[in-house]
C-alpha cells in the first residue's frame, strides 16, 4: 500500500497480479461499512492497490488504485475526484458523511468515478488493513498467509499455555480446525496425535461430541466444558472454552490431559487464557472473514451468472469447466430467521460433504455453491446434505427446507442448478412440508412438472379469458366457490364424495356446482382438454385444495 509520498507499504512486485473487481471489494466489505454514493462506469474494473491521499503532496493514484481521501473537505473533493477520473483511478472513498454524500455524489457522477462513503464510526486505519488484506491477495494467498506472524505468535501462545495448565494444547477455528497447538510429547494420547496429523481430529470422535452436546455448550456460553475421558478409544479428559470478541465467536481452546490429572485451578487458568488469546484469532479471523466474504461475493454473482473465469479461479480457486450444484435452505417456519446466523452454523458442519462449499445467505434462505463435485451423482449428494442439513437445523433449533439442483458439467451453469432447487423448494412449501428434509428433483417430478405448466400457463396472454378466469370472476363478483370445488374434484379425480369431504359440503351440494359450471363459464367436463387446461389454470390460480396428504419428503435422521 502507498500513502500520498509515494512510500510503498506492500509492494506486490514487478508485475502487478490482477486484483478483486470493485464490486467483490464492495459486496467483501460489506454495506455496513461501505456506501455506494456513485457508481463506477465499469463495476468490474480491477483493484491492484489502496493510497492514501495527502493534499500537501503530488497525486500519487494510478490506474487500479483505491484512493482513500482521508481529511478531504467538501471544498478541495471536487478536484480530487476530477482528478482521479482523469488517472484512471478505480474509486474514492470518503468519509460518510451526510454533506459529503450530498456534496460529492452528482460531481462524481460526472466526472466518471466511482464514489464510496465509509462509515463514521469505522476507522480509517482498520478500513485500510482489510483493504490491504483483500486487495493484496487471491483466495489461495490468504491460505497462505494464515502461516504468518499471527500464527506463529499463536503457536507461542499455546506453548506458554500448555507450561502453565500441564496439559497438551490445541487452539482451533470455529469449523474446528487446527491454528496453533503445543509441541507433542511422548505422554500426549493417540487422539492428540490423530488430531495433529490431520488438523481436524477423527470423525467419529467429532460426532461423539455434538451427540453429547459438547460443541453446542461450547458456542452457547462462556463456561469451560469439561468432557470425560474415553478410555477404551485411549481418549484422555479434555477442557475447551471457546474464545470471543464481544458476540462473535473466534474458535476456541482444547486442554488434554497428558500422564497427570490437570491441575484444580485448570478452568480458571482457561478462562483467562480464552480472553488473551482474542486478539491472536482476530488478527487471523481478518483474513479469514475477508477470504470468506470475498469468496460469498464471488459466488452469488456465479450463482446470478454474472462473474468471469478468473474470478472463479482465483477466490474460489476452482475452474469454470468442473461440475458443481447447489443446495438451496430456507426456514419452514414463517417467523424471521437470521440467515447469516444459519450460514454461519452450516459451515461447521459442511466439510462433511467432502467438497467445496460456499454458502451464500440472503433474505430468509442459504444457497450453498457446491464444487469440485467430481464423479458423485445427485443420490450421493442428497443423502451427505441431508445428513449435514439435519446437524445444522438441530443446533439452529428450527426446521428446515433444503432443495438440491441437478449437478451440472461446468461451474458456468451453476444458475441452472439454482433454478432447479428453486423450484423443489416450491413443491416442499406448496406441501406445507414442516420437518428437516432434503429434496431433489426426482422425488417430487410431478408436482414441479405441475408448476412447470402453470408458469407457461401465467406468462401467456391466450391463458387470461376461458372457462376458469370466468369461473374465478364469478366467484369474485358473487361471493361463491365454485372455483375451489372444481379444484377439490380434479384432485379427488372425479369422487364426489371424497372431494366434498375436503370441502366440508354435501355431496349433493358439489353435484349442484358441479352442474352449474357450464351456464356459469362455459366449461365441458366431459372434454378431456376442457379439464386439462382447467387443471393448469387452476394451478396457477393458486388453487391446488388437496384431498389427500401428498407423499412428504422425510430426512433421515
Amino acid at each position: 500500500m502507498k500513502n500520498g509520498t509515494g512510500l510503498v507499504v506492500s509492494d506486490k512486485g514487478v508485475g502487478r497480479m490482477q486484483g478483486p473487481s470493485l464490486s467483490t471489494v464492495v459486496d467483501a466489505i460489506g454495506v455496513s461499512v461501505l456506501s455506494v454514493w456513485a457508481e463506477a462506469p465499469d463495476a468490474d474494473v480491477c483493484c491492484h492497490d489502496v493510497v492514501i491521499h495527502d493534499a500537501a503532496d503530488e497525486f500519487a493514484a494510478g490506474p487500479g488504485d483505491l484512493l482513500l481521501a482521508v481529511g478531504v473537505d467538501t471544498g478541495g473533493a471536487e478536484a480530487v475526484l476530477e482528478e482521479a477520473a482523469r488517472r484512471g483511478v478505480a474509486a474514492v472513498v470518503v468519509r460518510g458523511t451526510a454533506e459529503l454524500r450530498e456534496r460529492l455524489s452528482a460531481p462524481a457522477r460526472r466526472a466518471g468515478v466511482a464514489l464510496l462513503g465509509l462509515e463514521p464510526g469505522i476507522g480509517w486505519a482498520q478500513f485500510s488493513g482489510q483493504l490491504r488484506g483483500l486487495l493484496t491477495t487471491t483466495g489461495a494467498d490468504l491460505d497462505a498467509e494464515s502461516s504468518g506472524p499471527p500464527a506463529r505468535e499463536l503457536a507461542v501462545f499455546a506453548n506458554a499455555l500448555c507450561e502453565s495448565v500441564g496439559g497438551s494444547v490445541m487452539i482451533f477455528n470455529p469449523q474446528q480446525e487446527v491454528l496453533a497447538s503445543s509441541r507433542l510429547v511422548e505422554s500426549d494420547d493417540a487422539m492428540r496425535r490423530q488430531a495433529a496429523l490431520d488438523q481436524r481430529g477423527p470423525t467419529w470422535f467429532r460426532a461423539r461430541l455434538r451427540e453429547q452436546g459438547v460443541y453446542r455448550r461450547l458456542w452457547r456460553g462462556d463456561d469451560v466444558v469439561d468432557v470425560p475421558a474415553v478410555p477404551e478409544e485411549g481418549v484422555n479428559r479434555r477442557m475447551a472454552v471457546a474464545v470471543r470478541s464481544g458476540d462473535e465467536i473466534l474458535g476456541s481452546i482444547w486442554v488434554a490431559e497428558r500422564d497427570t490429572p490437570l491441575p484444580e485451578d485448570a478452568a480458571l487458568v482457561l478462562r483467562r487464557a480464552a480472553a488473551s488469546a482474542g486478539q491472536y484469532l482476530s488478527r487471523l479471523g481478518v483474513r479469514t472473514q475477508t477470504r470468506r466474504r470475498a469468496a460469498e461475493s464471488v459466488a452469488r454473482r456465479l450463482l446470478a451468472g454474472t462473474t468471469t473465469e478468473n474470478e472463479a479461479l482465483e477466490w474460489l480457486d476452482i475452474g469454470v469447466d468442473g461440475p458443481c450444484a447447489v443446495l438451496s435452505c430456507v426456514f419452514a417456519a414463517e417467523r424471521a430467521h437470521d440467515a447469516r446466523a444459519f450460514a454461519d452454523l452450516l459451515c461447521v458442519h459442511l466439510p462433511a460433504l467432502d467438497c467445496e462449499a460456499v454458502p451464500v445467505p440472503s433474505r430468509g434462505r442459504v444457497d450453498v455453491l457446491l464444487c469440485r463435485v467430481e464423479g458423485r451423482g445427485c443420490a450421493e449428494l442428497a443423502r451427505a446434505a441431508r445428513e449435514v442439513l439435519d446437524r445444522a437445523a438441530a443446533a439452529a433449533g428450527c426446521a428446515v427446507l433444503g432443495a438440491l439442483g441437478g449437478v451440472v458439467p461446468e461451474t458456468g451453469r451453476a444458475p441452472d442448478s439454482l433454478a432447479e432447487a428453486d423450484l423443489v423448494l416450491r413443491v416442499l412449501r406448496n406441501r406445507g412440508a414442516a420437518h428437516t428434509c432434503v429434496a431433489v428433483l426426482d422425488e417430487v417430478r410431478a408436482a414441479a412438472g405441475a408448476l412447470v405448466l402453470a408458469d407457461a400457463a401465467a406468462a401467456d396472454p391466450r391463458f387470461a379469458e376461458g372457462p376458469v378466469p370466468r369461473l374465478l370472476d364469478y366467484d369474485s363478483r358473487h361471493h361463491t366457490s365454485y372455483a375451489a370445488s372444481l379444484a377439490a374434484y380434479f384432485d379427488a379425480f372425479g369422487d364426489v364424495i371424497a372431494a366434498s369431504r375436503a370441502l366440508h359440503v354435501h355431496p349433493n351440494t358439489l353435484r349442484y356446482r358441479l352442474r352449474r359450471m357450464r351456464p356459469i363459464c362455459g366449461i365441458d367436463l366431459d372434454d378431456a382438454d376442457d379439464r386439462l387446461v382447467a387443471a393448469v389454470c387452476l394451478r396457477r390460480a393458486g388453487l391446488d385444495l388437496r384431498t389427500r396428504s401428498a407423499p412428504e419428503v422425510q430426512s433421515p435422521a
